[in-house]
């Protein structure tokens, strides 16, 4: 068995052309334009130090694709930026927005701007507004490049959640900080927190739930999801009618399962992760992801992982979640939620992401 690895390892010829793309990306990016870009970035940074050194302040704008976490603080008027009014920034004046963000942060993210149509109004914007801090959360930078890259490129501090691309995405912005990983978004703290006796009393199917979107990059993602199928109905794609679901329907789905297997696109920290622990629920992970952070510090009682062959013939690894999750009965529902709850909810990444942005522009404390 252990000499057939190296056989198996010196007949791929995928790690050449692996090489040989990280090469040409590492040339490319080593031109005089990335210098261009952090300079001026790099008197901007400084110019907004300046200004915001001391600030006290009392409005922030966070992309609407965040509305879910019901994020907000005590003192500070929260304001949704519906992706959309980058359509109508683009395009019209925007002598009026300019004025309102004065003074202001605004958080975005990569669903927020990524988009071909909104593009162009958010780098627009960012350039209209001398006195407004713009940090942008990444929540693909493991695959969607081009709204990464933008997001870095333009923010003032840019936060991926996830590993992969660090290095690269650092080249167009020097305030990288993170990862700052994905978190469960879907439902507000305190709908998270009434719902504690609905999960408590939902009986719970011993059947893994798993509905994924196919994308069609992933073709080992989809290949997973095809073959889990074979012997899970509930594991597999999606209808894509999710996300026109409502919250309460969402919530019903996930906390009907008593176990969650999750396939992550490439390797990443997918938030579906603390969807389920949120929800009472056992995550079923890839074992690549047991020594990353911060699947790393999920208690090992709250957490199953499979390894590749447990794809083909997953009956035992998810009989082991099911055992785990009946063993600790009501209470370990209610473990895993208060858990997901106090350090996995969007709302502690949004503070996050303020902390780290108030150390390097020193503006006053706001969580």
């Amino acid at each position: 068995m252990s000499a057939h690895i190296p056989r198996l390892f010196e007949a791929m010829e995928e790690p050449a052309i692996v090489h040989a793309h990280v090469m040409d990306g590492m040339a490319k990016t080593q031109t005089d334009a990335y210098f261009d870009l952090a300079r001026d970035k790099g008197e901007r940074v400084n110019d907004l130090v300046r200004r915001f050194h001391g600030r006290r302040v009392d409005r922030i704008y966070i992309g609407g694709t965040q509305r879910n976490s019901g994020f907000s603080l005590p003192g500070v008027d929260v304001r949704w930026l519906d992706r959309e009014r980058f359509v109508d920034i683009a395009t019209s004046d925007i002598h009026d927005i300019v004025a309102e963000m004065a003074g202001a942060i605004v958080l975005l993210t990569n669903n927020d701007v990524g988009r071909s149509e909104h593009r162009y109004g958010f780098s627009r914007l960012v350039s209209a507004c001398d006195d407004t801090l713009f940090l942008g959360w990444d929540m693909d930078n493991h695959h969607w490049m081009e709204a990464s890259t933008l997001l870095a490129g333009v923010s003032d501090m840019y936060f991926p959640a996830h590993n992969q691309n660090m290095w690269l995405l650092s080249r167009f912005n020097w305030l990288t900080a993170g990862p700052v990983p994905c978190a469960t978004n879907q439902w507000s703290r305190k709908q998270l927190s009434d719902s504690l006796p609905l999960m408590l009393s939902t009986e719970r199917s011993d059947e893994p739930l798993g509905q994924h979107m196919c994308y069609q990059p992933f073709t080992f993602r989809n290949q997973v999801a095809v073959t889990m199928h074979l012997t899970y109905d509930r594991v597999g794609f999606n209808s894509g009618d999710f996300h026109k679901r409502t919250d309460d329907e969402r919530m019903f789905e996930w906390i009907s399962h008593k176990a969650h297997w999750i396939i992550p696109a490439l390797n990443d920290v997918p938030n579906r992760i603390f969807d389920a622990l949120s929800t009472g629920g056992i995550p079923i992970v890839p074992e690549s992801l047991r020594y990353i952070v911060p699947v790393s510090d999920i208690p090992a009682d709250h957490i199953v992982f499979y390894s590749p062959m447990d794809i083909v013939k997953p009956q035992q690894v998810v009989a082991a979640a099911v055992a785990k999750f009946d063993a600790a009965g009501k209470d370990g529902i209610a473990a895993r939620a208060r858990y997901a709850l106090d350090n996995h909810h969007g709302e502690q990444r949004i503070r996050r992401i303020l902390a780290l942005a108030q150390d390097r522009f020193r503006f006053q404390p706001m969580c």
